[in-house]
């Protein structure tokens, strides 16, 4: 989730004066300069004058505080298993929490000292992968759905039009669509059009799945990742693309992309989240457990969430969030699609295999559309969009 580009934060005027009006915190208190913090986030993904106000409230120098950018999680997850991560605040992807908290590489969070805890939305307090939030507190969160060039495209309403050759849509924007790279988002998507529970991993809906991909694969571009797909947005020779939020943001925010918009279809899309977590081996625990404490004030949250626009999980953060960001659909979801989205589900073994083979086989079919254009080949359509895709989100 490299965030290449974001507007300024404006109306920072309160400053650190405003600190005392946040509820749930405590007044600022004189701590000894080597009380440090650590911290780990994606790049691009929090306005830093908060971390001035963090200082200042936790009574410390800023120089103490110590925050680093990655754009891989797979580095952070290393750190944690090393044993060595060296910080006291990471904030990494469901997914990685995932494996992290089977693993062991996590602290069990103190809600005691983290009083602003309850103001989370009450689905952001339950996940897949954390239950019952004993191991961390969303930081932000977001959807997967579809980025589309306005003046190229028709809107995305229903998955029919990405999934049914018969409806027309994909007949119509033939080799000028990609579906993520990523096999669980194209098989949950494909699972929603089908009208399959996405805890479903039955034989029976999964060879479902495979021939549907199998009927749709042809009039693909390709299968892409971001760097990948936002290219062919921005210049034109993609004009629909299954992304991630942020990346449709991004692309918003640079110059001459006016025509750049998202939308989630009637049937829904992926929630995912960053999670705000504290590794097991961190030496300033009460320290780390205020940062959270900070972050999850509602002011603090919606300023956040207003400068790097990506959706808050803590309920009253809208009320100091602009209306640009709340009305801009990439970002906050409409209401009555709220309740359609998933959170993606905890995968077992079987699972991930099935996964596996039946990517393998729809990759491999040679199906031919109407018309008798050629299947294409991943590879190939990658080159000729001008690159190879991410490994994982770039949100």
């Amino acid at each position: 989730m490299p965030r290449l580009t974001r507007r300024r934060f404006i109306g920072l005027a309160a400053g650190v004066a405003g600190m005392t009006l946040f509820g749930g915190l405590r007044m600022p208190k004189a701590r000894a300069a080597e009380n440090s913090l650590k911290i780990w986030n994606w790049s691009y993904y929090i306005d830093e004058a908060l971390l001035d106000e963090f200082a200042a409230h936790a009574g410390i120098p800023r120089e103490n505080i110590v925050y680093d950018e990655y754009d891989d999680p797979n580095v952070v997850l290393s750190r944690l298993e090393a044993g060595k991560s060296g910080y006291d605040v990471v904030i990494i992807p469901d997914y990685i929490l995932d494996v992290a908290i089977k693993e062991g590489l996590l602290m069990e969070l103190n809600k005691s000292l983290i009083p602003n805890y309850p103001h989370l939305d009450e689905k952001f307090k339950s996940t897949p992968y954390d239950p019952e939030g004993r191991y961390s507190a969303v930081y932000m969160w977001g959807t997967t759905g579809f980025g589309y060039r306005s003046d190229l495209a028709e809107k995305i309403t229903t998955l029919r039009q990405i999934f049914d050759p018969d409806y027309g849509y994909l007949k119509k924007y033939s080799k000028k669509i990609t579906m993520l790279e990523e096999p669980i988002e194209v098989i949950l998507a494909c699972k929603a059009f089908l009208g399959k529970s996405v805890d479903d991993w039955s034989d029976e809906t999964m060879q479902e799945v495979k021939e549907a991909l199998i009927r749709q694969k042809p009039y693909l571009a390709a299968y892409a990742g971001a760097n990948v797909y936002v290219e062919g947005l921005k210049n034109g020779s993609i004009y629909v693309a299954h992304a991630y939020n942020g990346d449709i943001v991004r692309l918003q925010d640079e110059e001459g992309v006016d025509q750049a918009s998202f939308a989630i279809p009637e049937e829904g899309g992926t929630i995912w989240t960053d999670n705000m977590c504290i590794p097991k081996d961190a030496e300033n625990v009460e320290l780390a457990h205020e940062f959270i404490n900070f972050m999850l004030d509602p002011e603090v949250s919606g300023r956040n969430s207003d400068y790097i626009k990506y959706a808050s999980p803590v309920k009253e953060a809208r009320n100091y969030v602009s209306e640009e960001v709340l009305e801009n659909p990439a970002v906050y979801v409409p209401e009555d699609l709220m309740k359609k989205l998933w959170f993606t589900p905890q995968l077992d073994e079987e699972a991930r295999r099935k996964i596996e083979n039946l990517m393998i086989e729809v990759k491999a079919s040679t199906v031919k559309p109407e018309g008798g254009i050629p299947g294409f080949e991943v590879g190939a359509a990658l080159t000729a969009l001008g690159g190879s895709s991410l490994i994982r989100k770039f949100r």
